[in-house]
């Protein structure tokens, strides 16, 4: 689809984000300035999922900016999406029929500079070197959910149910906190492994105070000497069929290789299309990360027997 410019704002895109405004506003302003269509948009962490999912008889908002697949499933699983028409060159495994993924964050360790040299990969979390020494935040976050949903598809029912009560076992202390803490966690000698996305090694790196905490502790991409790290996306949904066409405009826009690069090189996340590179900072870590293709797809089947396995095992308790 060809971004046509116009000269004034004579049509009108409202967007429910969850993407932080200090990345997305200028994407957005940009997208203004090329197309003529102005943006309006309403920005939040929580409850936006249970908006859309009121609204969607009559949608006041005509896409979603989720951070999370899990927010993206649920409202496509209430019936409050509009399927696309179109196919954005993204990897099958990255988007559907009702959501495309805009970028790519990796679930990875961060590990007490006395693993940093380790091959590790998640199924390592429950060895008996690392009893007692695993941090991390609620296992019933959606970031954890969707990595223990892909350890579901791999493994099996049995298999995971075995693991996470082994996990529990091997936590260093009650789940709590955001992915950041358990780094801070590590520098404080609690313990020697946490996942967390990938993106907050750059956002501690910027922070003075928390740049201090990995000097104890390193970032692992799991899983690298087999099926590669687990991935979850920041992703887009349409709300309202009557401004499809300005939607799917967005979409393009955000596809671009000129905003994927800005997502690359501005957030340190992964690009959804393998022709744009990754940031410098990402390659200084060590090269080329390989990733878990699992369907996204699969991780959804799985969500709703992983929280009934946390709940069952009482796994944040």
């Amino acid at each position: 689809m060809v971004l046509a410019p116009i000269f004034s704002y004579a049509q009108i895109i409202k967007i429910y984000s969850e993407r932080q405004p200090l990345l997305i506003e200028p994407l957005l302003k940009e997208f203004e300035e090329k197309t003529g269509i102005e943006v309006q948009w309403i920005y939040s962490q929580q409850g936006l999922v249970q908006k859309i999912i009121l609204e969607k008889n009559r949608p006041v908002a005509d896409v979603y900016l989720s951070s999370d697949i899990s927010r993206l499933i649920d409202i496509a699983e209430a019936g409050a999406t509009i399927q696309l028409n179109q196919d954005f060159q993204v990897p099958s495994y990255l988007q559907s029929d009702d959501w495309v993924g805009l970028t790519q964050r990796a679930r990875v360790f961060f590990v007490s500079n006395q693993f940093a040299n380790q091959d590790l990969s998640y199924e390592d979390l429950v060895d008996d070197q690392f009893k007692g020494r695993v941090c991390t935040r609620s296992g019933l976050h959606p970031y954890n959910i969707s990595l223990f949903a892909s350890l579901l598809a791999h493994h099996g029912e049995e298999w995971l149910r075995d693991y996470l009560t082994t996990l529990k076992n091997n936590l260093a202390r009650k789940p709590q906190g955001n992915d950041r803490d358990q780094v801070k966690a590590i520098y404080a000698g609690v313990c020697d492994i946490s996942i967390g996305n990938h993106y907050y090694y750059f956002q501690m790196m910027e922070n003075e105070e928390q740049k201090k905490w990995l000097e104890k502790a390193k970032i692992i991409f799991p899983n690298q000497t087999n099926r590669g790290a687990h991935v979850n996306i920041s992703g887009i949904a349409l709300l309202k069929e009557e401004t499809r066409e300005i939607s799917e405009q967005l979409i393009t826009f955000l596809l671009s290789d000129a905003a994927q690069s800005v997502y690359a090189n501005d957030n340190n996340e992964f690009p959804v299309l393998p022709t744009i590179p990754v940031s410098s900072q990402i390659l200084e870590l060590g090269g080329e990360v390989i990733f878990d293709d699992l369907e996204l797809s699969k991780i959804a089947e799985n969500r709703s027997t992983v929280i009934q396995i946390l709940n069952q095992i009482n796994f944040d308790g």
